[in-house]
């Protein structure tokens, strides 16, 4: 994580980079990528920067032939902002966003809540995301998703669930957090027969001698752990998903 827009948008670039060289198809970026999610971010909501990193991460997409969901904030109408989760396709179309709804208090000072949440057809895959600790609202979002998985050929998609965070075992309450994370994360995997593939932070600018981020978990559509990224340090994980 670095404290602007720049850097951010370039280790998100050279992420994009190194998951086509190893041969993935797409690439899934944390909570709030393009700025990092730190107490100087509100300084970074420029338009026309934002939309100029928009501009460069579709362009990167369109070259790698790589599709990517990336977290950004989203100004709205009448100065709403959202924390955002941006679907780019591999030909570097925009195909939609996910807004978080369940924002934690601090969250909700800045952040405005998303709407309902639906499913999005990306490269082989029929997809959504579950920002940070929404993955504790499984109760509402389970028959959300549920309702709205599609019909017909797109019925036979595999389903994934991308998961940005911003999360730290810093202490022992914190590590008890996690675990319920990860719970709610085999629960909603086990509910909707589909992968959840976690991005998390691996460090903290706003506290920077905390430990235990990163530890990003890719967990199987029965609910099992199937691999755990390491512990505070980045890292880049190349997953392959079977239909069956």
């Amino acid at each position: 994580m670095h404290w602007t827009l720049a850097g951010n948008l370039a280790e998100t670039l050279g992420a994009l980079e190194e998951a086509a060289a190893a041969g993935a198809e797409g690439c899934v970026c944390t909570e709030l990528a393009l700025t990092g999610f730190h107490r100087r971010m509100p300084a970074q909501l420029d338009a026309l920067a934002l939309g100029d990193a928009q501009d460069r991460l579709r362009a990167a997409c369109a070259r790698l032939g790589l599709a990517a969901v990336v977290g950004l904030p989203t100004v709205g109408e009448g100065g709403a902002v959202f924390n955002s989760h941006l679907y780019v396709d591999a030909a570097g179309r925009e195909l939609g966003r996910v807004h978080k709804r369940g924002l934690t208090p601090s969250e909700a000072s800045f952040f405005a809540p998303g709407g309902p949440r639906g499913w999005m057809r990306i490269g082989s895959l029929l997809a959504t995301s579950v920002l940070c600790r929404e993955m504790l609202d499984g109760a509402e979002l389970l028959p959300e998703l549920q309702a709205a998985l599609p019909a017909g050929p797109d019925a036979a998609r595999p389903r994934v669930i991308f998961w940005p965070s911003y999360v730290g075992e810093t202490d022992a309450g914190q590590t008890a957090l996690c675990e319920a994370y990860r719970a709610g994360a085999a629960a909603l995997a086990r509910g909707l027969g589909a992968w959840v593939l976690q991005s998390n932070w691996p460090v903290s600018l706003n506290a920077p001698g905390q430990l235990g981020f990163g530890a990003s978990v890719v967990i199987a559509p029965d609910g099992s752990r199937l691999a755990t990224l390491p512990r505070d340090a980045a890292a880049l994980s190349v997953v392959a998903l079977d239909a069956g």
